[in-house]
């Protein structure tokens, strides 16, 4: 288990959980939570995408923004929560 914010998340079942509530997470969601976790500072998508998905520095995507977005919704659909995952001009956060 790993506590991120008022969160349990179990990387074996890939389920985050709040108040006896849970919520299915792929692998690449579950990863991308816990770097997300670990560097507690804003990460750039570059920074995102050689870390969590591998990308080479010179890859244009939109990965990064389109895993947040999802991430966003379940996490407001499930926990009514719509602030887990932050940004701001250095990138985004925890």
């Amino acid at each position: 288990f790993i506590k991120i914010l008022d969160y349990h998340l179990d990387i074996n079942r890939r389920e985050i959980a709040k108040n006896k509530k849970k919520l299915k997470l792929t692998e690449r969601e579950v990863n991308f939570l816990i770097y997300l976790n670990t560097i507690q500072k804003p990460a750039t998508i570059n920074e995102i995408l050689s870390s969590v998905w591998k990308y080479s520095d010179m890859t244009e995507t939109h990965t990064v923004e389109t895993h947040v977005h999802r991430l966003r919704k379940k996490f407001l659909q499930t926990f009514g929560d719509k602030n887990t995952i932050k940004n701001n001009s250095r990138g985004y956060y925890i």
